[in-house]
């Protein structure tokens, strides 16, 4: 009898100690967090300015926070913008810059009447301070593998489609100069009647110009997006109606 009670006794702390050291083990081996990453103290409007950078494609095209690198033919803003005064910058956020007569190489649309007179002021403020990292103002990563309709969603909020073309291409942004008054909408069946999924990829290649200046105008992304971009982006489009 004293043998049994021992026996069970034995394994009791047999069974607390494993339980222990286990615990502990488990704790040793605790998944890694990321590293905490370190914001510089920014202004509202650098904050703000930050944020349009990448709301107007500013980003996609001269680099995040304007190092360059995306095309030959799309200066590095941080080496740029230092040298131009508030009003150059102004001029050439509200009237473009390129020559948009050249399908070719990319230009820089008109976004006068798109972008405010505050988010422009905004935005210089941001390249005047240097281009600061500003939380939350990061490009969205695109899926990769939830199919071309998803990543083409993504790209049309990420390459500023969604500012002139309207959410879910709905349209109706003011655009005076004109034939039509306003940005055309992507959705319809006179849309797709009018444009076949290769006319649509060819446009956003191009670009598109209708009408007499300042016109807001639609950019050359035919060096800036791959083929495979242009055509989710197409697939997007597809699935609006």
């Amino acid at each position: 009898m004293a043998l049994a009670i021992a026996a069970i006794a034995f394994t009791m702390v047999g069974v607390a100690l494993a339980a222990y050291w286990g615990g502990k083990s488990s704790a040793s081996v605790a998944p890694a967090t990321a590293p905490a990453v370190s914001y510089p103290a920014v202004s509202p409007q650098v904050a703000a300015g930050a944020h349009a950078f990448l709301q107007f494609a500013c980003a996609q095209c001269h680099g995040d926070r304007g190092v360059g690198g995306v095309s030959a033919d799309v200066p590095a803003l941080q080496k740029l913008a230092p040298g131009l005064t508030v009003a150059q910058l102004t001029t050439i956020i509200q009237h473009g810059a390129g020559v948009a007569s050249n399908p070719s190489k990319p230009f820089m649309p008109v976004w006068n009447g798109i972008v405010s007179s505050q988010q422009i002021t905004d935005l210089i403020d941001y390249m005047q301070a240097g281009f600061p990292r500003v939380q939350g103002a990061d490009l969205a990563v695109v899926p990769t593998s939830q199919g071309d309709a998803v990543a083409g969603a993504f790209l049309y909020q990420r390459y500023g489609c969604i500012n002139c073309h309207g959410p879910n291409g709905l349209g109706g942004v003011p655009n005076p100069q004109s034939p039509d008054m306003s940005i055309p909408p992507l959705v319809g069946a006179d849309f797709h009647a009018q444009f076949s999924d290769a006319q649509i990829g060819q446009i956003i290649r191009q670009g598109s110009v209708i009408g007499k200046a300042p016109i807001v105008s639609m950019p050359h992304w035919g060096t800036i997006l791959s083929d495979q971009q242009i055509a989710q982006l197409v697939a997007y489009i597809d699935t609006l109606g």
